[in-house]
């Protein structure tokens, strides 16, 4: 017998860590090779994860509700495999690796393998615990490497599970620090005139009355969204722009395929893949707005791997990535997209399925909304909009008066990177390719 040494996945890029918000199995209980073992939660997806292997559950390393850093071992499991096990940790002593410290260059930008690994490698159970509160492998080094103390560091405002503070809670941090360190250090002026200081106001405190509120925490998937959305309006300069297309056409041609399309391939034939395909061929025109901001380099991908955002039931909203999309027919998107759906309402979503987005499309009108202005996901450069479809009288040419179907487009673009024309004519492309959707295809 042997230990297999389970670590926390990493679901997604830029991702450092992960919320355990159940487990299936306990200690001592048996389980099969990809059976679901636990859930954890991260800003992008709340996902069952499965055995790697076959055994008994030897060991729970963290309860629920414990944020643990990506790579961290969280249980073992006890099997006969040989193959890429870890060794028995009683018969043999794991000397631990160097750790090297991060800067904050490495932490905002992109840690190799190997420096994670050293960085886990500091505390083998992945979070140390000072007082009341965890703290992970990452912020510990981040806090070594930066100069701040313990006692500096308890006193930082936490937002993640427990009050626990993030990656992005120490950089924060550390940012005003720094502003607060350059202020103190201005010379300053020998003037006459007295100067009256302006304190930044603080959030006022609320009050409720107990008898006519609910308080409902959020929870984890919740406090990852706002904290991405937030500072993501923080990062990119937003612009938004606003087109409107007729889709008459894209109409009739659902009402005269739907039901064949629902009995050949088991699933319905909706909107979201006409405009998924009409983005992704935008995209090849425009390259620019399949790119990020990496300081003052533009980086620019070669995958377009699109990603369309689901809202769950109750709450939540996942963004799953349908890689290679251009190289796609319309048939396969319609598939690809109705996959990732499903399993992202069942949240059998897994690591790659919703990594290496780069470039978003989200849909408000499902629910009726004529637009939205959406807001960027980072480190992506836009995000399309797509509202809903009604029917409405429109000028048409020869100042004829007709019904259409009609549809509002918007675009979130990044104004550090896109400019107005740039971003107009990409949207305008979108349009265009809707506008000649090719209706005498056989699907």
């Amino acid at each position: 017998m042997a230990l297999y040494d389970v670590p926390m996945p990493q679901m997604g890029e830029s991702i450092a860590e992960g919320t355990i918000i159940k487990w299936h199995k306990n200690a001592g209980d048996k389980v099969a090779k990809d059976e679901t073992i636990l859930e954890i939660s991260t800003d992008k997806v709340d996902s069952e994860i499965p055995s790697p292997v076959s055994g008994v559950i030897a060991e729970i390393l963290f309860e629920k509700d414990v944020t643990v850093g990506v790579g961290t071992i969280i249980a073992k499991i006890e099997t006969d495999a040989s193959a890429t096990i870890s060794t028995p940790q009683k018969t043999v002593e794991t000397p631990k690796p160097e750790v090297k410290p991060v800067s904050i260059a490495e932490e905002k930008g992109h840690l190799t393998p190997v420096s994670m690994e050293q960085i886990m490698g500091t505390t083998p159970a992945g979070a140390r615990k000072s007082g009341s509160r965890f703290y992970s492998p990452l912020v510990r080094n981040i806090a070594k490497t930066e100069g701040i103390s313990q006692e500096e560091l308890d006193k930082i405002l936490g937002t993640g599970a427990e009050n626990r503070v993030t990656k992005n809670d120490i950089l924060t941090h550390l940012e005003n620090r720094k502003t607060q360190k350059t202020e103190t250090q201005k010379p300053t002026q020998q003037i006459t005139v007295k100067t009256q200081v302006v304190e930044k106001p603080q959030p006022q405190q609320m009050t409720y009355d107990a008898s006519k509120v609910e308080i409902i925490p959020m929870d984890t998937m919740r406090k990852s969204i706002a904290n991405h959305m937030r500072m993501s309006l923080d990062t990119s300069a937003h612009v938004y722009s606003l087109s409107e297309i007729d889709m008459t056409h894209i109409v009739r041609f659902r009402e005269q395929h739907k039901n064949t399309f629902e009995k050949k391939y088991g699933f319905k034939l909706t909107y979201t893949p006409f405009v998924l395909q009409a983005v992704a061929k935008a995209i090849v025109d425009f390259p620019l707005m399949n790119s990020s901001v990496d300081g003052t380099n533009i980086v620019r991908k070669k995958d377009i791997n699109l990603g369309m955002a689901v809202a769950l039931q109750g709450n939540g909203l996942i963004v799953p990535v349908i890689k290679n999309i251009d190289e796609l027919n319309f048939v396969g998107i319609c598939k690809r997209s109705n996959d990732l759906a499903y399993k992202a309402r069942d949240k059998k979503l897994t690591p790659d399925d919703v990594s290496g987005g780069t470039f978003t499309v989200t849909n408000p009108g499902i629910y009726g909304n004529l637009f939205g202005f959406a807001i960027i996901s980072q480190p992506q450069v836009g995000i399309v909009g797509v509202g809903a479809i009604q029917k409405r009288p429109v000028v048409l040419e020869g100042d004829v008066i007709a019904i259409r179907s009609m549809m509002y487009l918007t675009l979130s673009y990044d104004h550090r990177m896109i400019d107005g024309s740039y971003g107009g004519q990409f949207l305008q492309r979108v349009c265009h390719y809707l506008k000649t959707f090719d209706v005498t295809q056989n699907i």
